[in-house]
Order: C-alpha cells, then sequence, then structure tokens
C-alpha cells in the first residue's frame, strides 16, 4: 500500500468523491469533515480485520507472532496500551518493531486503560500524546497512526473530541473471538462475515483460536487485514455509485462485479 501521513489518509474520504460531482469540494469537506466510528467494514470485499486490545502478555504476542510467521498473507492491528509497549520492549527487544516492520498495524488504546468517560478532553489529548511518545520509543522512528480504540470499547464525547484533535479514526468492533477456543473455532469463526473487525486480546483461548481460524478463513477465501485496509474498503463502499466506487489514491472509478 502508498505510505500516506495521517492528515493525508483521513482527507481520502473527501478525495475519493471528487469523482461523483455531486457536491463541491467544499460541500464534501463539510458533510465528511466529523469523522465516523467504523466498527465494520465494507461487504463487498472478502476481507476481514483481526485486532488486538491491550497486549499485556508478551508470551501470548510471541505466540501471535509466530502463528503470523506461519501466514504471512494474515496481517492484524495491535490496539496495545502505552504501558505494554514498554514492559514488552523490556521483556523482548524489538518485538514492536518485528510486528511493525512485518506490515501489522498499531493503534491507540490508551497510555493506562482509563476509561476515557471519566478523563476530560484536555487530558485524553495528553494521555494519547504520552501513549505516541511511548511508541516512538520502542519503534526508534516516527510510526503512522492511523486508528485510535477507547478501553472498555467507550467512544465518549472525549474520546471522540481527541480523535479528532489527533487526526485518528475511532474504532470499534463488530464481532469477537472471546471465550473457549474450541467454541469459538466451532460456532463464532464460520460465521464471520466480509468487513468484520475482531476484537482479540492476548489471552490464550483466543491466540490458540487464532491459531485455528487463519486456515479456517483462507479456504473461505478471506483474507486478514489491517484496519486500515478496511478502512479504505469502506470509503470505497459509501462513496459508490450503481456498483463502482472511487480509487482514493488515483480518482478512478472501478466497477464491482
Amino acid at each position: 500500500m502508498k505510505q500516506i501521513s495521517r492528515r493525508d489518509f483521513l482527507k481520502l474520504g473527501g478525495l475519493s468523491l471528487l469523482t461523483s460531482g455531486a457536491l463541491s469540494f467544499e460541500g464534501q469537506f463539510e458533510k465528511y469533515k466529523e469523522q465516523p466510528i467504523i466498527y465494520q467494514g465494507s461487504s463487498h470485499f472478502k476481507r476481514v480485520a483481526l485486532t488486538v486490545d491491550d497486549c499485556y502478555l508478551v508470551t501470548m504476542l510471541q505466540k501471535l507472532e509466530e502463528i503470523l510467521d506461519r501466514h504471512p498473507e494474515a496481517k492484524v492491528t495491535l490496539f496495545p496500551v502505552g504501558k505494554a509497549l514498554l514492559n514488552n520492549q523490556q521483556k523482548d527487544p524489538g518485538i514492536w518493531n518485528r510486528f511493525y516492520n512485518n506490515g501489522h498495524e498499531i493503534g491507540y488504546h490508551s497510555y493506562d486503560h482509563t476509561n476515557p468517560q471519566v478523563v476530560s478532553p484536555e487530558n485524553l489529548v495528553a494521555d494519547f500524546d504520552q501513549w505516541l511518545n511511548a511508541l516512538r520509543e520502542v519503534l526508534d522512528e516516527e510510526p503512522t497512526v492511523r486508528f485510535a480504540r477507547p478501553p472498555f470499547g467507550n467512544a465518549s464525547p472525549s474520546f471522540l473530541h481527541m480523535c479528532k484533535a489527533r487526526g485518528v479514526v475511532p474504532t470499534l468492533w463488530s464481532t469477537g473471538w472471546g471465550g473457549e477456543t474450541e467454541n469459538v473455532v466451532k460456532y463464532t469463526v464460520p460465521k464471520i462475515k466480509n468487513g468484520d473487525i475482531v476484537l482479540l486480546h492476548t489471552r490464550k483461548s483466543e491466540i490458540e483460536a487464532t491459531a485455528q481460524a487463519l486456515p479456517i478463513l483462507a479456504e473461505l477465501g478471506i483474507q486478514p487485514v489491517t484496519i486500515s485496509r478496511i478502512y479504505l474498503d469502506w470509503l470505497k463502499e459509501q462513496n459508490e455509485t450503481a456498483g463502482c466506487y472511487a480509487d482514493p489514491f488515483s480518482l478512478s472509478r472501478t466497477c464491482i462485479e
């Protein structure tokens, strides 16, 4: 995927509409300036996003890394808290670089998992900056961060204010793989739908379910991708006309068969 900045990424929604001619640029900007919460992607594309919250347990992250190494076509999005970024870097130096450099995505999930409902907008912005500094420290580079997930799934007004202030997309989920591994694999994974955003944690049962789910998804022709890919698919679906969508990278139009 072409590398783009966070600000340019958020502008793609408006950019992909320019071929429609239905609204002026100013009108489109006014319509799309409030970034919506994304919890599911487009049903047109056989892709899903596997997302991992908190990321406290380094042993489970290492297990996930081993699983993904066996399935290089699969990408995930990690939503670690800031303290987990620093603690796991101490336990396994380079673990975050390995995920990041292998094409997996990292999103904001607060510094210490405080409920955003009880935090002021200003303090949440400061919390994002503290978390981002931790990510910079463990990656030793300036990372691209496009998405933010609130602790406890609480997309409070203060959290949405922070997202707008820092140019990140508030992100929830459409399904989860919590519970006993056998039940998840038998009952939940087969029900997955195109565009689903799957919630996971670094629990043994959920990581084991992921190991068994990836071959099932491959058989179904469904590719696990990053939230960025799901989001761009979603933009295409929102802006399609008569079965066609605008390519946000080239301003061309493509028709869905």
